[in-house]
Order: structure tokens, then sequence, then C-alpha cells
């Protein structure tokens, strides 16, 4: 079986934890992203996501499920941040990634390319490596599978001008986005999935399976999640996490 065809197989209506702490987490310790992915294997995870070569380099000793790897790196000069150079692909990729997510929206990255222009870059220089379109709606969606994405994902709706929410998922704009991408690639539902329910949700309309982080994996988070609510919106849930 072609190689791709395995890895998109494999996570056929499965849960991908994303396993990543930032270093002004609470939660940050050595070792806490390897704590988080063994976590998620015991759990049943199909897949994990996981941030920067060294944390991929660490799980791949670890299990043999499907990495989504990528690199998140922020510059004064551009709101683009997953993966956003060949240079960080490559790194991502010989630490170990099954797939590469990258930016692939429409705005500028910081060496002044439109972020989506990266997709053709890597399937030249690796036409086996899986590629996931990390995107704001399904314009977007759409222009990166016809650059060659294998999958798509909402996970910067909240990046849209006036989005619906920052924290909760907006399912219209998934099933927009699986509309535009039937016959044409497959679409993970990544973008605050909080319970089981939505997660289930995701997959009735139509998503290859389902990426769930910081409902799992980060505590700070859901605790926020609770107080925000609670304390009638005095504070809001951060845009980055």
């Amino acid at each position: 079986m072609d190689v791709k065809l395995q890895i998109i197989n494999q996570l056929k209506d499965g849960l991908i934890v994303s396993c990543q702490a930032k270093k002004d987490d609470p939660i940050y310790l050595p070792g806490i992203v390897e704590a988080m992915a063994s976590s998620a294997i015991w759990g049943g995870a199909a897949g994990l996501r996981l941030n920067t070569p060294e944390d991929i380099k660490a799980v791949r000793k670890m299990t043999d499920l499907p990495i989504i790897g990528l690199w998140k790196i922020h510059s004064e000069k551009s709101k683009v941040f997953i993966t956003p150079t060949m240079d960080a692909v490559r790194a991502v990729i010989e630490a170990g990634a099954d797939i590469v997510a990258v930016d692939a929206t429409d705005r500028l990255t910081a060496e002044g390319r439109i972020a989506f222009d990266i997709i053709p870059l890597i399937k030249k220089e690796f036409p086996n490596i899986v590629i996931l379109a990390d995107i704001r709606n399904a314009k977007e969606a759409l222009h990166a599978l016809k650059l060659g994405a294998d999958f798509v994902a909402p996970t910067l709706y909240r990046f849209n001008d006036n989005p619906k929410s920052i924290d909760s998922p907006d399912f219209e704009t998934l099933a927009e986005i699986i509309r535009v991408s039937e016959g044409r690639g497959y679409v993970l539902m990544e973008g605050k999935i909080n319970t089981p329910e939505e997660a289930i949700q995701s997959l009735y309309l139509g998503a290859h399976a389902v990426v769930v982080g910081s409902a799992i994996t980060r505590p700070h988070l859901t605790t926020l999640r609770f107080t925000v609510k609670m304390n009638k919106y005095e504070r809001k849930m951060p845009l980055l996490y």
C-alpha cells in the first residue's frame, strides 16, 4: 500500500492528540511532552501533533503512530508562525514527522512569500511526505488542496477577520471546508474541540479525524475556560495559546 495512503487510513475516524507545551506554561517541565504523548497513546490516540524538532524526535522513539510535525516560529514581521520556512520543514521531517503541518493562508511570511506557496516547494523536495495545510476558511482550504496538500484543517479559524469565537469550534466553517474538499483531499477538524460530543459531531459532518490539544493536555487552559465563563467573561481566552 502507498505510504501516504497507509498514514491517511491509520488516522480515519481517530483522535489525534496535540501534545505541546510553551515555556511560559505552568506545566512546562522537562519530559512533559513525552508524558503527554505517553498518556495519549495509553488512551487510544490514533496519532499525535507535536511542535519543534526536539519534541518530535523525542516522541518518535516512543511510538510508530503517525506524527503531525510542525515548528512554531514567531516573528515581528509576520503573523505566519506554523512551519513558515523550508528550513523549518526540513527540520520537522528529519526529526521523524510523517505529516508536516504548515500555515497555508494567504498571509505574507517574514520572507515576503505568500504562506501557501510553501506547499509546491515541499512537494518538489519531499514528494512522499504527507502535507497538512492549516487554514482559516473554505477558500484557503480549496486553494491549498489545488496546490497539492493532502489534508486541510481549520486550525487558524480564529485568525479570520471577525471570527465567531476564539474558544468554540466553528462547525459551520468545518462543513463548508468539507464540501469544497470532497474528491480533492481530506479534512481534519482542529480548533477548540473541548468535548467528546464535539469530536463526534466533527466526524458526523465528514471530518476524516479530529485533533484535540488544550482540552486534554493543558489543564491551566481548561481551568481558564471554566473561570472565564463563571466570572461573566471579565477575562478572555488568549488568541495565541
